[in-house]
């Protein structure tokens, strides 16, 4: 199976058995062994990258939930001799590896440095299916994914807050209503999320026009860009706390506008889970936000 992956991986058995330090012949001949006991053809012969035919694009999930669940295996069996030390891994988006997950990470390490740390940035969609695949012990979410595999709590509630540079006509308002904002452009993520259909809900409501006039990929270049007065943004509060804090952004309250963005963390509801994922979940259940509770 490990053959197998690195092979679809690599699209070519060349380069695979260079990674695996094994010959070529020795790739092919384990190839044609599992071909013939499955009596499928797992790779496209006459492609030169490699490709999977439909029979290997099937058997490549199984592959790897295979070879996770071998890893879990031996990584539990190595935890009760006292031999492994023991590995995290977490599937996170940005704000939450920005401004969440560094101290939680710390306190980590200082209670299991012995513990290796994996931190993987994903989109939250994407999140859930990682995690049942085991590709992650853990997954932050925005959203509850209602999956019957999965096990989520709530570790943290914020606002979403409209933001404005110091000098923007609107920095010294007590209130804005949101009417008012149909005249205003606007820097925002260009990523799909629960918070962002609620604002365009919310200005739909309202029956006022959002003029997007930039879309970026990251929350920091965002508040650059309004920084440099290119427009304003609806963001997380949790990510404009330092900016509002020091003036380099105001924060202007909008009449109506109440959109809580919930983080919640995911994980797999029948596994056991390792020392590490415990010892991890116990900290996140000692120092979570808004008494969040247990959910599927």
């Amino acid at each position: 199976m490990e053959i197998f992956l690195s092979i679809a991986e690599e699209k070519s058995f060349s380069r695979a058995a260079e990674k695996m330090l094994r010959t070529q012949p020795a790739l092919s001949i384990a190839i044609k062994r599992l071909e013939e006991e499955l009596g499928e053809t797992l790779f496209d012969r006459s492609s030169k990258s490699g490709m999977l035919t439909e029979a290997g694009k099937i058997l490549y999930s199984y592959a790897q939930k295979m070879i996770n669940l071998r890893d879990e295996a031996r990584e539990s069996i190595g935890e009760l001799r006292g031999m492994f030390r023991g590995r995290l891994t977490i599937g996170a988006n940005e704000s939450t590896s920005l401004y969440v997950l560094p101290s939680l990470l710390l306190e980590y390490r200082k209670r299991h440095p012995q513990i290796k740390i994996e931190v993987f940035r994903n989109v939250s969609e994407k999140i859930p299916l990682e995690v049942l695949e085991r590709n992650l012990d853990f997954g932050f979410l925005s959203y509850d994914p209602m999956h019957p595999a999965l096990q989520s709590i709530e570790v943290h509630r914020d606002e979403l807050a409209l933001v404005v540079p110091p000098k923007h006509r609107l920095a010294k308002r007590k209130q804005v209503p949101v009417k008012e904002l149909g005249e205003e452009q606007f820097v925002a993520h260009n990523v799909k999320t629960p918070s962002r259909t609620r604002i365009f809900e919310l200005f739909a409501q309202h029956r006022t026009p959002l003029n997007i006039c930039i879309e970026l990929a990251t929350l920091e270049t965002i508040k650059d860009f309004v920084m440099q007065n290119v427009g304003i943004a609806i963001l997380p509060r949790l990510a404009v706390e330092a900016e509002i804090e020091s003036g380099k952004l105001i924060e202007v309250p909008v009449k109506g506008m109440k959109i809580e963005k919930i983080l919640r963390l995911v994980y797999r509801r029948e596994s056991s889970l390792s020392h590490a994922a415990k010892s991890f979940l116990e900290l996140v259940k000692s120092g979570r936000n808004g008494g969040g509770s247990n959910k599927s």
